[in-house]
């Protein structure tokens, strides 16, 4: 995902697995709250597509949020806001 402003916001490494953020079940909460070989992202409610973001960027653009308010923050490239999926992804070991 790119940020309007031209800010490369795309992860560097994909990760290995992830699993969709609920609010519910989270241990989370905040962004500064994901460790170190978690990785953001988020999925288009209307195309699908899944895109990986820096924490770091993230974080220097929005601060500290609760992940569950991210989904109405995350803007896809077909232009879609509504319904977007906040994702935890978990790096590889390697």
């Amino acid at each position: 995902m790119r940020h309007r402003r031209g800010i490369d916001l795309v992860a560097p490494i994909p990760p290995v697995r992830h699993h969709e953020y609920e609010a519910s079940t989270g241990v989370y909460g905040t962004l500064s709250g994901l460790r170190e070989w978690e990785v953001l992202g988020a999925k288009c409610a209307k195309c699908g597509h899944i895109g990986w973001l820096k924490k770091e960027a993230v974080v220097r653009q929005f601060g500290n949020q609760y992940l569950h308010n991210m989904s109405g923050k995350m803007v896809c490239r077909c232009g879609n806001r509504t319904g977007n999926k906040v994702l935890v992804g978990v790096l590889g070991r390697n």
